[in-house]
């Protein structure tokens, strides 16, 4: 009798076991239906056009350093072979498994409601005309998440859906592509360093009935912020010498700065106009321009001058007390190279032969206390080389002496 009660009680408890067994499989008939036909995505990845977290907002939309205003792009390869996809959904977590809870927030996952459009394309997609989903209801997708916000600015998910359903070719790799614009993107974490997850999930249907799904990671990381200074530049040299530096790198000028203005001895004939050069080389990274500058005074020997020209330009008149300069944009011997500076007026004639009428000079004695510019450029300059020509002219009357003056030029950068 012993015996018999004890097989009672073995029995018993089978059934019980039995009973809760059959009521565990049924509440989860879904799960077990999702994972017997749905396959795993492979090849999957998420790319962000920027890391940066999403109160960051370095440069324009969709590039590197703003986490604000991001483009996200999902690939993945699906699984099944030759599916009829009807909808996509891609849902932003803390996590990447399925069955459990999917926590959204723009600190975690970041916000999608500011999207506006999204582009589904790959090699035997099925279907046409993919696009964001505007207009259904927000879903939840039983395993896997439920979307939130408005229907049309759903704050973490990302829902496609096509015109109209075909067969895939075989098993395509899509490509899925959203934000990265002023008014339509995404924002990323707001946290640095901050892994989120989206789950991929593709269905046969509108939201149901799962064919492929998986998951993709990414992360924000925090961003290293580089110094480096680049100090405001100005290389500048004066000089008589006839063969030039080199310009590359741009060689300064090193010789005394000494000029004769005559013949051979120096001397003045007032049968005959006698010319000169020096020359000026610059480069420097003001970026607002560069003004050249000369500074000085007409020959003098004692109280005795030659005639400033004055500030207009003048050509030479042998026999006429005459001094001036101007820049000489055909001197190939000094190594004339005006690529950003431009002579200013009135000293910008005094190229050519002398005494032909289109040779001009000109020369304001007003300059000893107040410079004037014979040049200027508009912004940085590489190496440019300027010739001045100086002009000298006597007349019969012009008492004799030891005539000289002193030129100073002068460079202003604008940075």
């Amino acid at each position: 009798m012993t015996t018999i009660r004890h097989f009672l009680k073995r029995t018993g408890f089978l059934a019980v076991a039995l009973a809760i067994l059959a009521t565990w499989v049924a509440g989860d008939a879904t799960f077990f239906s999702e994972q017997a036909t749905a396959a795993q995505l492979t090849s999957r990845k998420l790319v962000l056009s920027s890391s940066a977290n999403g109160s960051i907002a370095v440069g324009t939309a969709g590039t590197g350093g703003n986490g604000t205003k991001v483009r996200h792009t999902v690939t993945f390869t699906l699984g099944t072979s030759a599916a009829t996809m009807g909808s996509i959904a891609l849902i932003y977590c803390d996590n990447p498994i399925p069955q459990t809870a999917c926590t959204s927030s723009t600190a975690a996952t970041g916000n999608e409601s500011n999207l506006a459009t999204a582009t589904v394309t790959g090699a035997g997609l099925g279907g046409t005309s993919w696009a964001l989903d505007t207009t259904t209801t927000n879903p939840t997708i039983t395993n896997y998440g439920t979307c939130n916000g408005a229907t049309t600015t759903r704050s973490n998910c990302v829902l496609l859906k096509p015109s109209s359903t075909s067969p895939n070719t075989l098993t395509p790799t899509l490509t899925i592509t959203y934000g990265g614009g002023a008014s339509d993107y995404v924002t990323n974490p707001t946290n640095d360093n901050n892994t989120f997850y989206v789950r991929v999930v593709v269905f046969s249907g509108t939201y149901a009935t799962v064919v492929d799904s998986g998951s993709v990671a990414n992360s924000t990381a925090q961003q290293i912020d580089i110094t480096a200074k680049v100090q405001e530049t100005l290389n500048f040299s004066v000089g008589s010498a006839t063969t030039p530096p080199t310009t590359t790198p741009c060689t300064a000028y090193s010789d005394t700065g000494a000029l004769n203005l005559g013949d051979t001895n120096a001397t003045l004939n007032f049968t005959q106009a006698y010319d000169a050069h020096s020359y000026f080389r610059v480069s420097t990274n003001a970026l607002n321009g560069t003004v050249i500058y000369y500074s000085g005074d007409t020959l003098k020997s004692g109280s005795n001058s030659v005639t400033a020209i004055g500030t207009t330009a003048t050509a030479s008149a042998t026999g006429t007390s005459q001094f001036g300069l101007g820049i000489d944009s055909g001197d190939t011997v000094g190594g004339y190279s005006f690529t950003t500076l431009a002579a200013s007026t009135p000293y910008n004639q005094a190229n050519g032969t002398l005494p032909t009428g289109t040779t001009k000079f000109a020369f304001d004695p007003a300059t000893v206390t107040t410079p004037a510019a014979i040049a200027t450029a508009a912004g940085p300059i590489i190496c440019d080389t300027g010739s001045v020509r100086y002009l000298g002219n006597i007349s019969t009357t012009t008492p004799p002496g030891i005539y000289t003056t002193t030129i100073t030029y002068l460079a202003t950068p604008t940075y």
